[in-house]
């Protein structure tokens, strides 16, 4: 290697690593203050322990269970695991690559009457390594890892959601099973009542109109009946296609708690209220683009300067000629450099590109933010509100309870009539069917909230990955 050589090489290392381009600053926190009444006044647990607080371990095993198998779960993963790729792939290409090569050749030519016949074999090493002068290399290697780090976060957004949907639905089937049984009840003593009127009105007792009422409440009430049945089979076909699970082993699993749904505990969001944002997986996924469109801006104006490129290879030759052998040993070492002279303003142009693509992604950023803030806010007001609905729902399926328990003993006391009784057993049965509903309110309003707060996971360590320099340039 000449002197020449080793002064460009020298140079070329000293160069390298002096990137272009902003380095990345993540944005400030928002700070946020909810200006909804927090549940149960704000006493909560852990976020990644959510499912637990409805007390029913089948909807986390079912949780579980579907997220093994599931679709959109592989799908968001195969797409993680290609963000994955294709950031090792870029940051290969900060190092020298070497390569081995070996061949044969075997060539014979004649002249006259000589015959001259040459083999020659061969066996070395190239390498090449493009001297990252200005940071290309680093910025394009900043932007796929951020680009896997979007990838990570959609993943865990997937898991997110499909967690919610079988929640929702899982909590529809307990309310639908609950309805269902109240709709039986109340279809068994309107055919009482139509039963009892229909004698009264053979003994005179009752008149053509009365018996007309409790026959056509009758037809209603079987109606409502083959009506909720319906709804709850639908129901059961929707959870069965969404968990993968063979119907009759499911129902097998839901037979347990029939007409169940599950209550939440109480649970404090007011530690993570400045946290809850972050761990939002669109806000996340927001964050990582912010990083990748950064980085490149500097790939882009790395384009504007020159590039170099180091080159050698190391051999030895065998020659095999008419009985005579001789070992050639090889190498070679040069520098080459590319410079863009004239392309027209397109390096301009992808500058300007890269900087309007920062912009937007710091657009779509603080939109998500703004949008993360306004879910959190209605599911913290649908929360509230259906709390205070459920708690006076409640109230009132025990008044008609006590106004059924009441008839009864009057009823068993020879005070009041059989039909008086059914009249009373209905209006408490309408009063829980309407507990019940809001039941299943409160905890679809806890499922929106589990959304609205990222559901829970830890994006943390993704986060903090994220470069946190002051923006600079060369």
């Amino acid at each position: 290697m000449n002197q020449r050589a080793i002064w460009i090489a020298a140079i070329s290392l000293a160069l390298a690593g002096c990137a272009v381009g902003p380095d990345f600053k993540r944005p400030d926190a928002p700070q946020v203050q909810w200006h909804t009444a927090l549940p149960h006044g704000g006493k909560l647990e852990s976020l990644d322990k959510w499912w637990q607080q409805l007390n029913d371990p089948l909807l986390s095993e079912l949780i579980v269970d579907t997220e093994k198998n599931n679709p959109s779960i592989d799908m968001a993963l195969a797409k993680m695991n290609e963000a994955r790729a294709n950031a090792v792939i870029s940051g290969a290409n900060l190092y020298p690559s070497l390569n081995a090569s070996a061949g044969s050749t075997t060539s014979r030519s004649a002249m006259g009457p000589y015959v001259f016949q040459q083999t020659a074999n061969s066996a070395g090493f190239d390498a090449r390594w493009e001297i990252d002068l200005f940071g290309k290399n680093q910025r394009t290697a900043e932007a796929a890892q951020a680009r896997y780090g979007a990838g990570e976060v959609g993943w865990h957004d997937a898991r997110i959601s499909l967690a919610a949907e079988v929640a929702e639905v899982y909590v529809e089937l307990r309310q639908c099973e609950a309805a269902l049984f109240i709709a039986q009840s109340n279809q068994q003593s309107q055919a009482l009542v139509q039963k009892i009127t229909r004698i009264k009105e053979s003994a005179g007792l009752a008149s053509a109109m009365d018996a007309a009422r409790a026959q056509a409440n009758e037809a209603s009430g079987d109606s409502n009946y083959f009506a909720k049945e319906g709804d709850c089979a639908r129901t059961l076909n929707r959870l069965t296609a969404l968990t993968g699970i063979e119907q009759n082993a499911l129902k097998d699993r839901l037979s347990a708690r029939l007409g169940q749904i599950p209550i939440p505990n109480a649970v404090d969001i007011s530690g993570v209220a400045a946290q809850a944002l972050r761990q939002r997986p669109d806000v996340a996924t927001a964050e990582w683009n912010l990083a990748a469109a950064s980085a490149d801006i500097g790939v882009s104006k790395a384009a504007l300067y020159p590039s170099l490129t180091l080159t050698g290879s190391v051999a030895n030759n065998l020659v095999y000629m008419n009985g005579q052998n001789a070992l050639v040993p090889t190498w070679s070492f040069g520098p080459s450099i590319s410079l863009p002279l004239f392309t027209g303003g397109r390096g301009r142009a992808g500058v300007k590109a890269a900087q309007a693509r920062y912009e937007y992604a710091l657009a779509s950023y603080q939109k998500t933010v703004r949008d993360a803030v306004h879910d959190v806010e209605d599911a913290l007001v649908q929360l509230n509100v259906a709390n205070t609905r459920a708690h006076e729902a409640d109230k009132t399926q025990k008044n008609f309870q006590q106004l059924y328990l009441a008839t009864e003993a009057r009823y068993h006391a020879g005070l009041s009539n059989r039909i008086a009784l059914e009249d009373a057993r209905r209006s408490w049965l309408q009063a829980k069917d309407s507990a019940t509903a809001l039941d299943r309110e409160t905890v679809s309003a806890w499922i929106a909230l589990y959304k609205a707060l990222g559901g829970g996971w830890d994006s943390q360590a993704a986060s903090d990955s994220l470069a946190d320099n002051s923006n600079s340039h060369l």
